[in-house]
């Protein structure tokens, strides 16, 4: 268990190393130049947020059963997520996107009675000082019956951490279905396909522009009853005795997906 704990810590701190380099370290300011105020800024802050916010939101990463009374399960995360790096709003606030990034994540999940489970997770932008921290609530409605599939409603929310110049919190509501199917009497896999309701929420620092006077401005909030979005999701995961792999693939209405592993265990 120690040896797994450590190679678990190590695989995470290998993701985040190069953060020295903050190039995904958002600075606001420079929206708003001599050629464009803050009115023509505010779109550009806008479709910023809504993308980061889809960035670092939640994933599901597991089937719609529970873990039961006693489980436990902690694991390894990354997603990869193909970005609009040529949107303006990217390279106006951060100068050189590259097309994919990669975000690290630390998942724990803990089992509860009546078919309950929280859980909490951390992310990372992967160069730069944002850390996303999320917890979560899900409800297995039906699970265990032989010849019907799981059924479980989840509730999450995340926070962004790390900036200077704004307030992120993104998150949502989903309902997923799984069915678990033994193989050879040791593999069990867990096909799941899900429906995401999906928020985003920032609000702007006072910042100072990138004008010649050097202006101190507010953007408007970004609010989450304007930005809801629609997210599917589908995945498979197999697990051994207490070792579990899954692969997700999560796909937006928005034309941002997300592709997504977990290394974990489960007890």
């Amino acid at each position: 268990m120690k040896k797994a704990l450590s190679l678990v810590a190590l695989l995470l701190i290998l993701a985040v190393g190069p953060a020295q380099a903050n190039r995904y370290d958002l600075q606001l300011g420079k929206l708003v130049d001599d050629g464009c105020n803050i009115s023509c800024a505010q779109p550009l802050f806008n479709g910023l947020m809504r993308e980061l916010g889809l960035v670092l939101g939640p994933v599901f990463l597991s089937p719609a059963e529970t873990l039961g009374l006693n489980g436990f399960a902690f694991g390894f995360e990354g997603s990869v997520v193909p970005i609009n790096n040529n949107r303006d709003y990217w390279k106006a606030a951060e100068g050189n996107p590259g097309s994919v990034v990669f975000i690290p994540r630390m998942h724990v999940r803990k089992g509860l009675p009546f078919s309950f489970e929280i859980g909490t997770q951390m992310a990372y932008l992967p160069e730069s000082e944002l850390f996303n921290m999320g917890a979560e609530i899900k409800w297995a409605l039906n699970e265990g019956f032989y010849f019907i599939p799981d059924l479980a409603v989840r509730l999450a929310i995340n926070h962004t951490l790390g900036s200077k110049d704004f307030e992120l919190t993104n998150g949502g509501w989903d309902v997923s279905l799984s069915k678990a199917f033994g193989v050879g009497g040791m593999v069990s896999l867990t096909p799941y396909v899900g429906y995401n309701m999906f928020f985003v929420h920032a609000s702007s620092h006072v910042v100072l522009d990138n004008t010649s006077a050097r202006n101190q401005v507010v953007f408007a909030s970004v609010d989450w009853q304007d930005n809801m979005m629609h997210r599917f999701f589908a995945g498979l995961r197999l697990i051994t005795n207490v070792f579990e792999i899954t692969a997700e693939g999560l796909f937006s209405d928005q034309k941002l997906h997300i592709f997504s592993f977990r290394l974990g265990f489960d007890y």
